[in-house]
């Protein structure tokens, strides 16, 4: 007996799980069919958290098949899809669906522009020491707002998000946990819902996340150039923990600037900033949209490479997403216990396995190109500290 899911198709890929009982760690053969014929195979080996935390095996049985760029035109067709040795169907098939369109759809400016043209949503836990930081940084780049969700921080968070709440800096959302939904997803859609109609480009990105314009300059003048798409895919650079084994007080740009190469597999994730008005529903990595294309700064259709969140930009010239993931190991430790608000708190997959900061602890190539905003963050953090006090 076969056991499975189709979930969806998200760009090229299709999405699903497929599982045998008498057999849990054996990596199931997976076989997609449209109107009858093969487009695509492969093995249902890729975890999922979700999967670990309902019991199937160790979450190693998903799997994610990429369609061929050929049929990526919106044609639509009858998709079937069978898993091992016995062509089990899988749950939700057969179903007719719409392929994605991979060509680039323009959409027109919006009748009326927002008052904003550059808002942050954010969901944040126990980041007391490093917020400040970061908002000062995108106020630098030309972020005008920040919506932030605050996750039952204990650390000095929910004064510092009041403080700034009061300035008008700031929207400070508290968020507590709901058993059994993860919060981050809701965080998103009631961010949209405030931010709708107030402002023009919303950037879903975490409090670890730092954009940087490569070349300098800001973001908004970036996005200008990119006013016929529903958003701009941001690729990842995932910077290591230089071999710190403490936390000190320098800035996170300062102390993290060792990084993985460009075309390093985990650069392949993205965040996007979209137009809010363009959103049908948020997403952690890529947001489905009502209209138009979601792009990566060559005007490359996010999902042409397979799923739109996973979108490899190793040229990228213009705007990336320095992603200081691991920090030192006495701040990762921290970030481990605190747990992951894309799974619910009671879930088994909650806390990080310490195997993510071996994998994400690549420090290849040094790279130093926030490291010469330092003393503007610095000041705008004491301008930000000043008008908090007043």
């Amino acid at each position: 007996m076969i056991l499975g899911n189709f979930d969806c198709i998200a760009g090229r890929d299709v999405c699903g799980w497929a599982w045998c009982p008498e057999r849990p760690l054996e990596a199931q053969k997976v076989t997609v069919l449209l109107d009858g014929m093969v487009v695509c195979y492969g093995l249902a080996n890729q975890h999922r958290p979700d999967l670990q935390a309902a019991g199937i095996s160790q979450g190693n049985h998903a799997f994610y098949l990429r369609l061929p760029e050929a049929l990526m035109d919106g044609r639509e067709g009858m998709l079937s899809i069978i898993a091992g040795a016995g062509n089990h169907p899988l749950g939700g098939t057969p179903v007719h669906v719409t392929l994605p369109n991979s060509r680039f759809r323009p959409v027109p400016p919006p009748r009326t522009a927002p008052p904003l043209t550059l808002a942050i949503c954010a969901i944040v836990r126990d980041e007391g020491p490093y917020l400040l930081e970061w908002i000062a940084h995108h106020r630098l780049l030309g972020v005008e707002h920040f919506v932030l969700f605050n996750n039952g921080s204990t650390d000095g968070t929910t004064q510092l998000l009041s403080a700034l709440a009061r300035v008008g800096v700031v929207d400070h959302v508290p968020w507590p946990d709901i058993p059994h939904v993860a919060a981050q997803r809701p965080a998103y859609i009631a961010g949209l819902a405030r931010l709708s109609g107030r402002c023009r480009w919303v950037a879903f990105i975490d409090a670890d996340e730092f954009l940087n314009p490569v070349d300098g300059g800001d973001v908004p003048s970036i996005l200008a150039d990119y006013d016929e798409a529903a958003g701009l895919v941001v690729p990842w650079r995932i910077f290591g923990s230089n071999g710190h084994q403490r936390h000190d007080d320098d800035l996170v740009m300062c102390r993290f600037t060792c990084r993985a190469a460009a075309d390093h597999p985990l650069n392949r994730s993205v965040k996007t900033i979209v137009q809010a008005r363009l959103v049908a529903e948020p997403d952690i990595h890529a947001p489905s949209i009502t209209n138009g294309s979601l792009i990566d700064e060559h005007g490359r259709v996010a999902g042409s490479q397979g799923h739109p969140s996973h979108h490899a930009v190793p040229d990228a010239h213009r705007l990336v997403l320095n992603h200081y993931f691991t920090k030192s190991r006495e701040e990762w430790r921290r970030k481990r216990n605190r747990g992951q608000a894309t799974e619910p708190m009671d879930s088994g997959a909650r806390l990080r396995p310490d195997e993510h900061f071996m994998s994400h602890d690549i420090n290849d190539v040094e790279d130093l190109s926030l490291v010469a905003r330092a003393d503007q963050v610095r000041d705008e953090m004491a301008r930000l500290r000043d008008i908090m006090s007043s």
